[in-house]
């Protein structure tokens, strides 16, 4: 087993990682909540996999109760947010009971927000079931929807009381989404761990270890700067173009990071900040993942990037990459993105 500690100082929790804990979620949930009910929130593909395992498991101590929604990033809307709602507040849910996300990134992401806004709050429960997740989405407390077509315009900051993560369950994932998962767990490598990266090379079976290396760049991120107005936004890496062709291709989350990391990279040659040699060396490890490579012209995204979350009272953060296992903050003005638009 690994253990990760978020200590942080309003919110701490532990991250617990250990092949066949689903098996011992009761005992994980019951030392930290001692109420009667217990609501899960899963996909309707989650659903028929694990969801009546974990009902059964959990049901030696809670009353357990669940809302299904469509697997997908559709169900990361406001009309999919209101549904849980009102299916929640149709099973009695009351104050301060307790929430399972049981899932992958839309899952996580959508439970949360509702766990942050249902009577102003209530504690939840992260027991992700796709790489993605377990690489990255499952801890920070990030949260939200998509909304006129945006990416996670939507949200709040909310951290789990518990994450509980098994690598067992990725042997039932496709291999798109086992693919899917591989794209943070490689950027985690390229922002700050030059050595995971070098381990990825050589296709490591993904186990309690790797991911715990990986989640270890994210959770020194996250305790620097829970909230994301400083060090964390180096996690952003392949976020701020990704997020802008997620939606307009309709790829996968991990798919989209690729290519936003392919353009960050292009970006950053142009300005002068990357080396050139780094580029082939990502590409090629996307490659062996299978995940998609395409060359995209960024200058043709960049307009578009001032529409993200991330566009701070008219600045745009870049992250950027200076070495292998290294990267920088680099904001920039909408005024001088627009210069760069047009070639001045």
């Amino acid at each position: 087993m690994k253990i990760i500690d978020m200590n942080l100082k309003n919110n701490p929790y532990k991250v617990y990682i250990e092949s066949g804990i689903l098996d011992k979620a009761c005992d994980y949930i019951s030392s930290i909540y001692n109420k009667k009910n217990i609501y899960i929130i899963t996909d309707n593909h989650v659903a028929n996999i694990y969801l009546d395992r974990l009902i059964k498991i959990l049901s030696a101590k809670y009353i357990v109760k669940s809302v299904i929604v469509p697997e997908g990033e559709s169900s990361k809307s406001f009309n999919e947010y209101v549904n849980v709602l009102t299916k929640l507040l149709d099973l009695n849910m009351r104050r301060n009971e307790m929430l399972v996300a049981l899932g992958g990134g839309v899952i996580g992401d959508l439970t949360g927000f509702v766990a942050s806004t249902i009577y102003r709050g209530c504690p939840y429960v992260q027991i992700p079931t796709s790489l993605l997740a377990q690489m990255d989405s499952s801890i920070g407390g990030k949260t939200g929807i998509d909304f006129a077509e945006r990416k996670n315009i939507i949200g709040a900051f909310k951290q789990p009381s518990l994450v509980l993560i098994d690598p067992y369950v990725l042997d039932s994932l496709e291999n798109r989404q086992f693919s899917n998962g591989m794209a943070e767990l490689i950027k985690h490598g390229i922002i700050g761990n030059a050595s995971l990266f070098n381990k990825l090379l050589r296709k490591p079976c993904i186990d309690e270890d790797i991911i715990s290396e990986s989640l270890s760049v994210k959770q020194d991120a996250v305790l620097k700067d829970e909230f994301d107005t400083g060090e964390r936004m180096r996690l952003n890496f392949g976020h701020t173009f990704g997020h802008v062709v997620e939606l307009e291709k309709n790829l996968l989350h991990g798919e989209a990071v690729a290519l936003g990391m392919l353009m960050a990279l292009r970006f950053g040659e142009d300005l002068g900040i990357t080396p050139k040699d780094i580029y082939p060396q990502v590409k090629s490890i996307l490659e062996s993942y299978n995940l998609p490579v395409e060359e995209i012209d960024y200058k043709k995204y960049l307009l578009k990037t001032l529409g993200d979350k991330k566009n701070l009272a008219g600045t745009v953060n870049f992250i950027l990459i200076d070495k292998l296992g290294s990267s920088v903050i680099y904001p920039l003005t909408e005024d001088k993105i627009k210069e760069i638009i047009n070639g001045r």
